[in-house]
């Protein structure tokens, strides 16, 4: 019988969930909804099936709990999906996170010498948060917090990095498989499954990093970037178009002119020109804009702001501004899109083959969101507000429906599916196709 598929038989009674601690509700989660079978076959890569006693992938895979008071316990692997269920069901863990794949059992750690345990391979994966957005007050603190009505606003930028990551990951790279997934706060999180992606050395990972971030400098400079100038490279060129909404209607860079109000008289307008080296350029902005009428839109003063910077410059200006080596009027506009919206990639995360990451499925420890996988095609359409909570997801068993079939009719279906159509159905069928090929190619031997 499946680990994720009680019988009806043994499906317990509805509960009373309102009256249960975290730990009761976690127990309940990991015995009856956590899908260890969709798991289990990602992270086996192909090998989890009945030609095969063992997967070696899972079984050298690190899993890290963290239990209840902070208590950290790394290096845990599991011989199977049913051994990993028990042990969640017994350990209870609060944040479940994903590691590399070792030479040995992860396990065997303290056993082994460093020359016997070392990382092989793992997922390459990237961190997006909108914290790294508040730091400069791109976004207005209080709207990154989930329980914020405002919150669905601040949730654009979210979007517009899995479309721009999305696309250099494969254009430019030529990437397949790869999952997007909610971090279950205020952030989002991918990993990156073909095989070339998962056995990058550290330095060909922090390549891959430093190519996808335009933000340069140390740790408390993350949110600076260099002067940018045209042409272009091409992935920042189609990056721009997506900022700019050229591939999409409905939603623009001016969408969130409006909802952040950068161009509204006082902080916010005086932020936005902060990024503007030119002073006097600066100031003949402002001038202008001060100058329009309280109603006009964030849109009539963007435009406004691009006319004033795009306009001719006199000799003495130009030999000022050319002797500081300022940007161009088109250059500007572009530093302006790109500071504003361009992904805050938390690159560290991205470098080291062994750093840990919070797994799919996983139930956020503050919010008790559950960390969904994300459709980077229908990103859109994702509204992180409507997540189901842990307690959403219990309640839902409830039903005679949901207690026959586990997840499979609950609030999770959609999400699971969402798993298996948009990454784990890929990773499948190349794994087949890769047996058939050996196969093929021992018959011909």
């Amino acid at each position: 019988m499946s680990v994720e598929e009680p019988s009806a038989a043994t499906a317990p009674q509805a509960i009373n969930y309102e009256e249960l601690d975290f730990d009761q509700k976690m127990k309940i989660y990991y015995g009856r909804v956590f899908p260890y079978d969709a798991m289990y076959q990602w992270l086996s890569y192909g090998k989890h099936d009945k030609d095969s006693a063992t997967s070696d992938s899972f079984t050298r895979r690190e899993i890290c709990f963290t239990l209840a008071n902070d208590v950290y316990i790394r290096y845990l692997s599991y011989p199977s999906a049913e051994a990993w269920r028990e042990d969640m069901i017994k350990k209870i863990p609060h944040k479940i996170d994903i590691g590399a794949i070792y030479s040995a059992e992860p396990k065997q750690k303290t056993y082994l010498s460093k020359d016997a345990f070392k990382e092989v391979s793992r997922e390459f994966v990237l961190d997006i948060d909108l914290t790294d957005y508040q730091e400069d007050g791109t976004i207005a603190s209080n709207c990154i917090d989930p329980s914020n009505p405002e919150f669905k606003k601040s949730w654009r930028f979210m979007a517009l990095a899995v479309k721009v990551l999305d696309k250099a990951l494969r254009d430019d790279f030529g990437f397949k498989h790869l999952l997007w997934v909610f971090s279950g706060r205020r952030g989002i999180h991918c990993w990156v499954a073909d095989e070339r992606a998962r056995f990058m050395s550290n330095a060909a990972r922090t390549a891959v990093a430093d190519y996808l971030n335009i933000f340069k400098g140390g740790e408390k400079e993350k949110t600076q970037i260099p002067a940018l100038h045209t042409p272009l490279h091409p992935s920042l060129e189609r990056a721009l178009d997506v900022l700019k909404g050229l591939e999409d209607d409905e939603f623009n860079f001016e969408t969130l002119l409006e909802e952040q109000e950068w161009l509204q008289e006082g902080t916010h307008l005086n932020k936005t020109l902060e990024l503007i080296g030119d002073e006097e350029l600066r100031a003949e902005i402002l001038e202008k804009l001060q100058r329009m009428p309280k109603s006009s839109t964030a849109q009539d003063r963007w435009a406004k702001m691009q006319d004033v910077i795009r306009k001719p410059r006199n000799e003495e200006s130009k030999k000022r501004r050319g002797k500081r080596g300022e940007q161009s009027g088109e250059d500007i506009i572009m530093h302006l899109i790109f500071k504003l919206t361009y992904p805050r990639l938390d690159i560290n995360v991205s470098k080291m083959m062994n750093h840990l990451l919070k797994s799919p499925f996983c139930v956020h420890p503050k919010t008790h969101r559950i960390c969904v996988p994300l459709d980077p095609l229908k990103i859109d359409e994702f509204d992180p507000t409507e997540v189901p909570s842990l307690e959403d997801a219990l309640r839902n068993l409830d039903s005679v429906a949901t207690a026959k079939k586990g997840y499979k009719t609950s609030l999770m279906d959609s999400y699971v599916r969402t798993f298996k159509d948009t990454f784990l159905k890929g990773l499948v069928e190349e794994s087949m196709a890769k047996k058939r090929k050996a196969q093929d190619a021992s018959m011909a031997f």
